[in-house]
């Protein structure tokens, strides 16, 4: 999985919307004060994928604002999706996922009745969930030993999911 670029609002320490392309860097170093918003981008990430950051319901919403949002589009298997998150205050997140026509740009909802259906989707798509995502690809700030701490029944189950073993 390739990000394109993602667009934030609203979530954690980003009030306005930002967009960040990312179709011209192949490596990437965020760097910043404390509190400037570099895990942020990386939560939004995680947020988007999968519904999981740091913060949990209402409090990835920014204190100043109604509504987060994170919208990312990335190419995988050389074709181009995005995958939408929202949530606003007291009320359920809404999960939008896409695929674009790579001969129109027109995009083509994947979006399944419920949040889960379309949740199990991106993840089956992607072969990949949080677990996994997080173990392998992507460590948390401050749990680069998440997966050595872990069971050795999930060490393994992780691996397999890793080496494609389940296919």
């Amino acid at each position: 999985m390739i990000p394109l670029n993602i667009q934030i609002s609203g979530f954690l320490s980003y009030k306005d919307q930002v967009d960040i392309d990312f179709t011209d860097v192949h490596l990437a170093c965020i760097s910043g004060a404390n509190g400037a918003g570099k895990s942020s981008i990386l939560d939004a990430m995680t947020w988007a994928f999968f519904g999981n950051a740091r913060s949990k319901n209402d409090a990835v919403i920014n204190q100043q604002s109604e509504a987060a949002e994170v919208r990312i589009d990335f190419a995988y298997e050389n074709q181009t999706y995005r995958i939408q998150r929202t949530k606003t205050q007291n009320k359920s997140q809404v999960l939008e996922f896409s695929i674009q026509n790579p001969e129109t740009s027109d995009w083509r909802p994947l979006t399944e009745h419920t949040i889960s259906e379309t949740q199990k989707r991106i993840q089956s798509i992607l072969r990949l969930d949080y677990d996994t995502f997080t173990n392998a690809a992507f460590f948390l700030q401050g749990k680069a030993d998440q997966f050595t701490q872990l069971p050795p029944s999930r060490r393994k189950e992780i691996l397999s999911n890793i080496l494609g073993l389940e296919i």
